[in-house]
């Protein structure tokens, strides 16, 4: 095997490998709320602004502040209720 297929080979190995985590991402289910919904409820909880949203652990891990405090937010995703508020240190 020359150096071309050599790295050819290491490239599509490698595609494959970090491919495999992006298709098997943890999605909301099918009958959980909007996003939109749930940051309209967070917003008319005074939180806001948010500054980032993932979807982990059947939950939406949330970063917004309140008061101009930075927190940390665990959140259903069927009621939009808070389940967890940190303080971001």
């Amino acid at each position: 095997m020359d150096n071309k297929n050599i790295i050819a080979s290491f490239l599509l190995a490698s595609a494959a490998f970090f491919a495999a985590p992006l298709e098997a991402a943890e999605r909301p289910p099918s009958d959980a709320r909007p996003l939109s919904e749930i940051v309209a409820l967070l917003e008319r909880s005074g939180y806001g602004p948010i500054v980032e949203i993932e979807f982990d652990d059947g939950r939406w891990e949330v970063e917004a502040y309140r008061q101009g405090r930075k927190f940390d937010l665990k959140v259903d995703p069927h009621s939009g209720a808070v389940l967890s508020e940190r303080p971001e240190e």
